[in-house]
């Protein structure tokens, strides 16, 4: 069954605590990371990392989770997504490069054939930021999002409190979206993806 991109507000008294962090920074302090999941009483841990989870769950980052009985999940708009909008930008991309080559080898660049096909070019590349934009900095935070709450749904509990990771080379892209969205759909968000945040806790 093919998973639909919806976004329902959520019922629970949910809290997230938003982290932006490098990879080479794992695992970081154990000790202040065993504080704020109990001290928060965490109940999962979701990412937003381009890693092998494999791999993340021998470090011991994942062992403390672990033996604290809190999940963590990789959330990622799903590749069927992700290949179905890209494969609309790549077409495009092929086209430029088509018009770019055609460009390049007419003789008489300022004639109207030229200079057409020179907005063409120009209106094809805006085209294409535009869609590439979209999908990064739209349409892939909605979907973290939905996995974030679809993964609160699975738990009984009425309050809860959960943890996210952002990779800090794209954080400054997408955290901000994520926590609106998150705030849009009822979730309060505690962001520690600014400097001045993360003084007091370092994972």
């Amino acid at each position: 069954m093919v998973e639909v991109l919806e976004l329902k507000p959520s019922k629970k008294d949910l809290v997230a605590y938003m982290f932006k962090k490098r990879k080479d920074d794992f695992p970081g302090d154990m000790g202040a990371l065993r504080k704020f999941l109990s001290d928060k009483k965490i109940r999962y841990v979701t990412f937003d990392f381009d890693f092998d989870m494999r791999e993340f769950s021998k470090t011991k980052f994942a062992v403390v989770l672990e033996e604290m009985g809190i999940s963590y999940h990789q959330v990622d708009i799903p590749e069927y997504a992700m290949g179905y909008l890209y494969e609309e930008i790549m077409e495009k991309e092929e086209l430029f490069k088509e018009l770019v080559e055609e460009y390049q080898q007419m003789n008489d660049k300022e004639s109207y054939k030229g200079l057409s096909l020179k907005n063409w070019i120009d209106m094809l590349r805006q085209e294409i930021e535009e869609k590439e934009i979209m999908l990064s900095l739209k349409i892939r935070p909605q979907w973290i999002v939905k996995k974030m709450l679809d993964i609160s749904r699975t738990f009984k509990d009425k309050e809860m409190a959960f943890m996210h990771f952002v990779q800090e080379d794209i954080c400054e892209d997408i955290c901000s979206e994520v926590a609106k969205l998150l705030r849009d759909l009822n979730v309060r968000v505690v962001s520690y993806t600014k400097k001045h945040n993360v003084k007091q806790i370092i994972f």
